[in-house]
């Protein structure tokens, strides 16, 4: 865009203004309708304007200023490696691409794996990945002592929770799935659905009940932590009479309950719902004392090599918009002002009802609750 078509923008403005205070001054009945009517063109013409920088704005919010939207559109691209599945995150993700043209490559791993994977891309100085994200908070700060991920203050910095943030924006919960109990509506009489958690310390569960290992990663010790911090401090003991099923991951949890080898299951909202979706016959419930939020905690790495395509997602991300965006996905977003998740034909509890571990209780327990854990279940 050179001279003459910022020329012909500022042209056009002035003949508009031109044509509207004439316009008024033979109507004066029409002068407050005129006035608005101007207002609205000139910011559109100046937001139109070309060779002229633009904020980044969704939905009349604004997501960033035009120097990094500017930037992160010359960057063009960027790379992220996650924990959430692809099938979820590419949801968020394309709607990212949709609004700002930057394209991405995403890179799923469990929790475990790709902590080592970052590591050791890291030490070997060929870390790809622009924004890294885990399920783990502790294994996160592990990164940050190496000095792998960078302090980044998302324009809604100030408006988001304290617990799903670090004070200096070297981390942010970007995602939180959620823990719910599913049936198998073939096996189990609707009369007999679970309401409550304490409903699975019934002995009538007993070698029905299928659930994570406490070596699945952040998902689960953030599972079996509420079961005992918020339901009773006995949970594990209880749920242990029973003999439940214990599995190394989520997928194994959710497809032994689909084909009818366990009753009721305990895992992630959203697989449970893609299989509904797929005609399983199951049904999701959200017990009456609340829900156990897991969820990926990322940001931007300290040596991207798109760092503002990165940043902008992260300002994107955790906005209203990216954050309603999320939802869509079967997630809580981490804007307070983000509506509830909605997935299938599940609309999930308000965020109020949903609990996430802060840093204080994972570290107080990171070590503790897993030696527990093993000497309850795996004895039985």
């Amino acid at each position: 865009m050179g001279q003459d078509s910022r020329n012909l923008g500022r042209r056009m403005e002035d003949d508009l203004q031109s044509k509207v205070r004439t316009a008024v001054s033979k109507a004066p009945l029409l002068r407050s309708a005129a006035v608005a009517l101007v207002v609205s063109a000139i910011a559109t013409l100046a937001a139109t304007r070309p060779g002229q920088a633009q904020d980044f704005i969704v939905d009349g919010e604004k997501i960033a200023d035009a120097a990094l939207f500017a930037a992160a559109k010359k960057e063009g691209q960027f790379t992220l490696y996650g924990t959430i599945p692809t099938e979820s995150m590419s949801i968020t993700l394309d709607q990212f691409k949709k609004e700002t043209g930057i394209v991405y490559d995403y890179i799923r791993l469990p929790t475990a794996k790709m902590y080592d994977r970052v590591l050791a891309e890291h030490g070997a100085k060929k870390l790809d990945a622009d924004y890294v994200g885990l399920t783990d908070l502790p294994l996160i700060k592990a990164w940050m002592d190496q000095g792998i991920l960078a302090a980044y203050k998302v324009p809604t910095f100030d408006v988001l929770p304290a617990e799903l943030k670090d004070a200096q924006g070297r981390w942010y919960y970007v995602v939180r799935p959620i823990t719910a109990i599913a049936v198998n509506t073939e096996t189990v009489k609707e009369v007999d659905y679970p309401k409550s958690w304490t409903d699975l310390f019934d002995p009538k569960w007993k070698g029905k009940i299928g659930m994570p290992s406490m070596d699945a990663g952040g998902s689960a010790l953030t599972l079996y932590a509420f079961l005992r911090l918020k339901i009773a401090p006995d949970a594990w003991q209880m749920l242990a009479v029973n003999e439940p099923r214990i599995y190394a991951t989520a997928a194994p949890t959710v497809s032994d309950l689909v084909r009818g080898r366990t009753s009721i299951g305990v895992s992630g909202a959203s697989g449970y719902i893609r299989e509904i979706e797929n005609k399983a016959p199951v049904k999701v419930i959200f017990p009456a004392e609340g829900l156990a939020a897991f969820g990926e905690i990322g940001n931007v790495t300290a040596n991207a090599k798109h760092p503002n395509a990165a940043r902008l997602y992260m300002s994107y991300v955790l906005s209203k918009a990216g954050s309603s965006k999320v939802s869509e996905q079967g997630s809580y977003g981490t804007h307070p002002a983000a509506p509830s998740p909605a997935q299938g034909s599940y609309t999930f509890p308000p965020a109020s009802q949903v609990w996430t571990i802060g840093i204080a209780d994972w570290e107080k327990y990171q070590e503790s609750y897993p030696r527990d854990w093993k000497e309850i279940f795996e004895k039985k």
